[in-house]
């Protein structure tokens, strides 16, 4: 029992130190950049730089566990637009422009997470929006490919306005990117018999 409780013990404060280099990581990112060094996140976190990878099997495995913490900040920031009512156009705009707000926010951040383009956070967008569909009264999952482009071309339209934010407004980037993300899925439910009007309301549950 006492071994049992030293192991749980070294697990937990493994765990509690990965957690904040992660933390040190995002930090290191968002003041120098998507290519922050070892050296900045080291100095964030308080450590040695051999310290850093010492619970990590190495670079990618740290950039992943940066990825999805960064994909949790994202999700818990958009949740509040997930139980919008509305027209599909109107509920993802909301969306989007809580997505834009962010990026906004945390442009170095949201650089990083787009060129991981983690499997995992294409997996807990499919199951938030099989969740909203159903709410709405659509029995559909999204396929995964279907929310993988999406998602693609959501973040390829912000990073490049992040680069170039003179070439266009942010509503008009955000209007862009809602219409054609409801063309998206409007076409996969078109796809699998299901109505998809623009102008008829939507009311997830909450």
């Amino acid at each position: 029992m006492k071994r049992d409780t030293i192991a749980a013990r070294r697990a937990g404060a493994t765990g509690d130190r990965r957690r904040r280099i992660v933390e040190a990581a995002v930090r290191a990112i968002e003041e120098h950049g998507a290519d922050a060094g070892l050296g900045a996140i080291a100095d964030q976190a308080g450590v040695p730089r051999p310290h850093v990878y010492r619970h990590f099997t190495g670079k990618d495995d740290l950039d992943q566990e940066v990825g999805r913490h960064a994909a949790r900040l994202l999700s818990a920031w958009i949740g509040p637009s997930l139980v919008a009512h509305g027209t599909p156009a109107s509920v993802i705009g909301g969306l989007l422009d809580r997505v834009v707000q962010w990026a906004v926010e945390h442009p170095n951040l949201y650089r990083f997470r787009a060129r991981l383009r983690s499997p995992a956070a294409v997996d807990e967008l499919a199951d938030a929006l099989a969740s909203y569909l159903r709410a709405a009264g659509y029995d559909a999952r999204p396929p995964a490919y279907v929310v993988a482009g999406t998602v693609g071309m959501v973040d390829a339209g912000i990073v490049w306005w992040l680069d170039h934010p003179d070439e266009t407004g942010r509503d008009a980037l955000t209007a862009w990117l809602a219409d054609q993300v409801w063309l998206v899925l409007a076409d996969m439910l078109r796809r699998i018999g299901l109505p998809a009007d623009p102008a008829t309301p939507i009311s997830p549950l909450s």
